[in-house]
């Protein structure tokens, strides 16, 4: 299975962080998990190391550096990905006045390189998307 994580949820495995659910830990850590992390996720920290370092003290490069030590594979941002953002599904109950660029591009690609996308933002449960894993 092919596991795409979200941003946060990068870093609490890099981290070993005790807010990773054990049903993630177990996802990750799966011999047959094929896991991804996106150029979104790096750009999305690169910023905001940028803005508040203090609230996010890690490095873009240190993250890759990271993720390729624990196996994960890169997923690049593609045309394909960009297209399919505007055919992201909402729930009919819910609206995306103030959504995250980095959401939707991560739904996206999870979309279209079907494979789950692995959250704990709560914030897309407002999306209507199969891809999306809430942990």
């Amino acid at each position: 299975m092919k596991i795409l994580l979200d941003t946060h949820v990068i870093i609490w495995a890099l981290t070993d962080d005790p807010g990773l659910p054990g049903n993630a830990r177990e996802l990750i850590s799966s011999p047959d998990s094929i896991i991804l992390y996106s150029a979104a996720s790096l750009w999305e920290i690169a910023l905001k190391n940028q803005k508040s370092p203090d609230k996010c003290p890690y490095r873009e490069k240190e993250i890759a550096d990271y993720c390729r030590r624990s196996g994960y594979e890169p997923l690049g941002i593609l045309p394909e990905h960009i297209f399919a953002v505007r055919d992201l599904a909402v729930r009919g109950d819910r609206y995306l006045g103030n959504h995250d660029p980095f959401d939707s591009i991560l739904i996206a690609q999870a979309k279209t390189e079907d494979c789950l996308l692995l959250t704990h933002d709560t914030m897309m449960g407002n999306y209507d998307e199969r891809c999306i894993c809430m942990i």
